[in-house]
């Protein structure tokens, strides 16, 4: 018996060992590094960590496309992987913010080789600033874009901060408070700036920050192109002081009441429809639903209220609505200003149907405009493009203090059309 697990067992070591082959091949020995430059200003292009990278093909054993692998590209725009093999390559940048270029055909890799990249960015941000009041902090930027034509239509400008050096889309405090700070604009860039190399200043925040904190902060701006990455401002170290507070005389931080959902109503018609309370103002032309408007209290009836600030003009047999107006009058001081609308948010009922004219308008007295004289406000903008997870902005000045109106002008004629945003926002900017 004891012969025979001997024999077994020899058998199987035998097998074993035969199966077994020493890997002869020479290990990874060939370094490639650079730098990818940014066209317009020789240095290179800013990054955030491995955000997107340089493919290669290795084109040493065949003529036909092998699959690519990919090197990834730093903060500061430089590569450097040393874990290659010998042979010839063929490079290119790949996914990142620029126009697209041409792969770089034949590179060799051989020992230690170096190979940078010139790109075109699709956006520069220039004039970056940022300021701490207290314990809120302000960023400002400008944007532009030498190359106009044929450029995908602007996205958003968004604040990244965090608390290393490494500060960008693949590392930033991801919380709503930042984010909804996000300038979004979704628009070319001939409707949003003009036909012109450069924009005026874009103004994101105040954001709140912590006492004693070391904050890491700069802009991103995209495009509507397939990778969606962002072009960078540099990076700016903030220091908060461990003594910092806010002014106790602050200016508030929303000068609007009941202005974020759930919206709260002063009186309604038991089922749906109703006046928001908080100071809201409508005019007769918005009071389509049995004298009530501004007010949308959901469609299943009173027991699944849904508590927003809506209007609507859905079949043919309801009331169209002409330049129905929803809006706050309030006392603001001289000084700079924002009022947004956004429809991001938790509201369950989030819509912006339709593309009936629709604007958010800013206008000094206890009124706002008709659409017919939308120019004479001191700020509007059309929202009727705005998606369910966008928000639009306007900015205005005051020389001295004012009464000011701030809401909603709209004319519904068309059916299925309708508005529930989750905020509203009037902030002094300085």
């Amino acid at each position: 018996m004891k012969k025979i697990l001997y024999i077994i067992l020899g058998v199987i070591l035998v097998s074993v060992t035969s199966c077994m082959k020493i890997d002869n091949w020479d290990e990874p020995d060939a370094q490639v590094s650079g730098r990818v430059i940014d066209s317009y200003t020789g240095e290179n292009l800013l990054s955030s960590q491995g955000d997107w990278g340089i493919r290669v093909w290795e084109r040493t054993w065949t003529e036909s496309v092998p699959n690519h692998q990919s090197l990834t590209v730093k903060q500061d725009g430089s590569y450097n992987n040393s874990k290659l093999f010998a042979g010839t390559y063929d490079m290119l940048p790949y996914g990142g913010p620029f126009w697209p270029v041409d792969t770089v055909k034949g590179v060799v890799f051989d020992g230690s080789a170096q190979q940078d990249f010139t790109v075109t960015p699709y956006l520069q941000l220039t004039d970056f600033e940022t300021s701490l009041n207290g314990l809120k902090l302000t960023l400002k930027c400008r944007l532009k874009a030498p190359i106009r034509e044929g450029l995908p239509n602007l996205v958003e400008i968004k604040p990244f901060l965090s608390l290393t050096t490494f500060c960008g889309a693949t590392n930033y405090i991801n919380i709503g408070e930042y984010n909804n700070q996000r300038k979004q604009i979704n628009r070319s860039w001939i409707e949003e700036v003009g036909d012109v190399e450069s924009s005026d200043i874009y103004r994101i925040g105040p954001m709140p920050v912590k006492a004693g904190y070391t904050y890491y902060v700069r802009l991103g701006a995209n495009v509507n192109d397939a990778n969606r990455k962002y072009n960078y401002s540099e990076i700016i170290k903030v220091e908060v002081p461990a003594d910092a507070v806010n002014d106790p005389n602050e200016v508030p931080d929303n000068y609007l009441s009941n202005a974020q959902w759930p919206f709260a109503r002063s009186e309604w018609d038991g089922n749906r429809w109703g006046n928001l309370s908080g100071g809201w103002i409508t005019n007769e032309a918005m009071r389509t639903r049995d004298g009530r408007g501004g007010y949308d209290g959901g469609w299943e009836g009173p027991d699944n209220d849904k508590q927003s600030l809506g209007f609507e003009r859905w079949g043919e047999g309801e009331t169209a609505i002409v330049n129905g107006k929803l809006y706050q009058t309030i006392d603001l001081p001289a000084g700079d200003f924002r009022f947004t609308l956004s429809m991001a948010g938790e509201n369950p009922i989030i819509s912006n149907n339709g593309d009936d004219p629709r604007y958010i308008v800013a206008a000094v007295g206890e009124t706002v405009p008709d659409i017919e004289n939308i120019d004479s406000a001191l700020a509007s903008a059309s929202f009727q493009d705005l998606g369910n997870d966008g928000s639009r902005s306007i900015e205005f000045s005051l020389d001295a203090p004012a009464k000011v109106s701030v809401g909603f002008v709209a004319s519904f004629t068309g059916t299925e059309q309708n508005v529930r945003p989750s905020w509203l926002k009037l902030e002094k900017l300085d």
